[in-house]
Order: C-alpha cells, then structure tokens, then sequence
C-alpha cells in the first residue's frame, strides 16, 4: 500500500510550486474537522521545504493551522 504522504507529495509537488489550487484541496482535507494535528503541520512544512516555489496562501495555510493545532 502507498503511503498517503509520498502520493500527496508527488501530486503536490510535481512541477516544483504548490498552486493556490493545490492549497485550496490541501485546506479543504487537512482542516475538514476546524483543527490541524502534528502530523499534517509536519507534512505541510516538509512540502514547503521541498518546493522550489509556493502562493502566499501556502504559508497562511500553515499559520492557520498551527492556530487550530490538537
């Protein structure tokens, strides 16, 4: 079976910027409950620091859910 976050990472990743639309499915997934635990912060910095470019909405993403983390 694939692991969730090297799939995600491929897809995110591909051309090397995180879109606003892939920011748009990554808010829509990771905050579906209004909160962010450690493991989605963790991957949301891990592709952040992979990508050779990202939307400003990325680095709000991220700020958002430090604010809503469990």
């Amino acid at each position: 079976m694939a692991d969730w976050r090297q799939v995600a990472k491929v897809c995110i990743l591909g051309d090397g910027h995180i879109s606003k639309k892939e920011v748009e499915i990554l808010r829509k997934v990771i905050l579906a409950d209004d909160s962010a635990n450690k493991s989605e912060i963790s991957f949301l910095n891990e592709i952040k620091s992979e990508a050779k470019s990202s939307v400003q909405d990325f680095d709000i993403l991220i700020e958002d859910c430090n604010k809503l983390a469990k």
